[in-house]
């Protein structure tokens, strides 16, 4: 019986964390991307270790490039800037 219940608890984590897995970011904000990202404008290499610039990159990854300051997603398209009137 035990290793029934561990078995479906393996296999549920493994399709979850699989699902979470996407190549493309226009499918999941979740996704994850493993591999380097390089600045859509300047061609500049981002780096591993990343610090948020808000709460955006902080909560679904991204980076905000050191020599043209544009702002990327994790999957490194750039992010548009909404023009906000608050």
């Amino acid at each position: 019986m035990k290793s029934i219940i561990t078995g479906v608890l393996i296999g549920a984590i493994l399709f979850f964390l699989l699902t979470l897995i996407k190549k493309d970011s226009k499918y999941s904000k979740l996704g994850i991307n493993l591999k380097r990202n390089y600045c859509p404008k300047c061609n500049l290499k981002q780096p591993l270790i990343r610090k948020p610039k808000n709460k955006n990159q902080m909560l679904y990854g991204g980076n905000t490039c050191k020599n043209c300051n544009t702002e990327m997603d994790k999957f490194g398209v750039e992010i548009k800037q909404r023009n906000r009137t608050s």
